[in-house]
């Protein structure tokens, strides 16, 4: 017996789970683990800046959950259950018996995931005839579900399992559908509440699912975050400044939409402009675009000449390279991480100050391709202070007094920047719900 206790433990190993707490195909993985008894790490993922490990561990998709069991990545919610089912299987078994059942256990999971959740998330981010239309498509899978549930008290029949699983996560999202899209799952589906009340009874769905109205709070923080985004920030300046007219439509970060799927398949990430059909991705490729397509419109972005051009560019790349990723440290760490990472900022914005000199903007008199870069960012000078608890207009004075300017002489900013304060409040609350501080 001894030997195979020894057996099991030499055959975990190191287990990492990279996750979200609200997460619904973490939460299947949380289970599993729990279901298993298996002890693991835990790190919490920032969705909106994502940790060099989990953009090494997951490339593909670049998303959560990924298991990391002894340095090898595993990828996928459903996968990785089925994996911890086939390397754990001296304990809890969560696959049925036979390989018909099992067949149609990973058919009816497959069918939640690809049924289920799109509908789910249009009943959260739409409105109108949009989102009755996905209320109908969502209440319509769910008593499908329901329907092969019968009168068994699990899924996987009078044991807890796979299927069990792969739905139950669900579950913590129904206040926020019901909320969003005012109606009542448990009065359309009584089966399945009646099912999923069993589940929570169980102490590994309990204590691994996400409380219902934290993820309904988190929900509202990030519908507050759309217009936010310093990179979409961009474009909207890029788009002003060129008197565009043209459709807005929000994302919703962590349920992304089809369309932004489907028009930027390789970073899977906002902002993208959508042109006659053809998308454009990346902010600042973006903005030359604009520039290009619409160049009789105002006042060219980029400099006439191709030395000035190709400064301008890698001076806007710098600002990518350099603000965002200590910004964002300063607005979430504390101790020697924000210590470290105040540093860096401020030297970047002294290096970027040496840069403007004493022009009016980085394009010399007129607004151009490193001003439209760097003017986001204005907007979270307030919040990155009163979070790091310094002053950058008393390190950087002529930076922080072309911000001004840019505020008060080009209305393409002042009416797009977010208001500093909002912007401080929402992070606050961002913070507040991620756990961060």
């Amino acid at each position: 017996r001894v030997f195979s206790i020894y057996c099991s433990l030499a055959k975990m190993g190191e287990v990492i789970l990279l996750d979200s707490y609200i997460s619904m195909f973490g939460m299947r993985v949380r289970i599993a683990l729990a279901e298993k008894g298996i002890q693991y790490e835990y790190r919490e993922e920032d969705l909106t800046n994502k940790s060099p490990l989990l953009l090494k561990m997951n490339p593909v998709h670049k998303k959560i959950p990924v298991l990391v069991h002894d340095g090898k990545p595993i990828c996928e919610s459903l996968v990785i259950v089925q994996y911890i089912d086939e390397v754990w299987s001296n304990r809890n078994q969560l696959m049925p018996a036979t390989p018909y059942e099992r067949a149609q256990a990973r058919f009816w999971a497959d069918y939640i995931d690809k049924k289920l959740y799109d509908a789910g998330r249009k009943v959260f981010t739409t409105k109108g005839e949009e989102q009755e239309a996905a209320k109908q498509e969502f209440l319509g899978h769910l008593k499908m579900l329901e329907g092969v549930l019968g009168a068994k008290p699990y899924f996987g029949g009078d044991e807890f399992g796979f299927l069990d699983i792969a739905l139950i996560t669900f579950y913590s999202w129904f206040y926020t559908y019901e909320t969003f899209g005012k109606f009542s799952i448990e009065a359309e589906c009584p089966k399945l509440i009646a099912w999923a009340k069993r589940c929570m009874e169980k102490g590994t769905v309990s204590k691994s699912l996400a409380d219902p109205h934290k993820v309904y709070d988190f929900a509202l923080v990030m519908k507050k975050r759309l217009g936010l985004d310093p990179f979409g920030l961009r474009v909207r300046v890029a788009l002003e400044e060129k008197g565009v007219d043209y459709e807005y439509k929000e994302e919703d970060l962590f349920n992304k939409s089809a369309l932004l799927l489907k028009t930027n398949p390789i970073h899977k990430k906002i902002p993208v402009l959508i042109h006659d059909g053809k998308p454009v991705c990346e902010s600042l490729n973006i903005v030359e675009y604009i520039d290009e397509v619409w160049r009789d419109n105002g006042t060219p972005l980029l400099p006439a000449d191709a030395f000035e051009r190709a400064n301008a560019r890698f001076w806007a790349d710098y600002v990518d390279k350099k603000i965002y990723s200590n910004a964002r440290l300063v607005e979430t760490t504390k101790g020697e991480v924000q210590e470290a990472a105040k540093k860096e900022l401020i030297e970047t914005f002294k290096v970027l100050e040496g840069e403007l000199g004493d022009k009016a903007y980085f394009g010399g008199q007129s607004f151009g391709l490193v001003d439209v870069a760097l003017i986001p960012f204005y907007a979270f000078f307030y919040t990155i202070e009163m979070l790091g608890n310094f002053s950058i207009e008393a390190e950087c004075p002529v930076l922080v007094a072309w911000g001004k300017r840019c505020m008060e002489e080009k209305e393409s900013v002042s009416k797009t920047l977010p208001d500093k304060y909002k912007v401080y409040e929402f992070m606050l609350e961002l913070n507040k719900k991620l756990g961060i501080q």
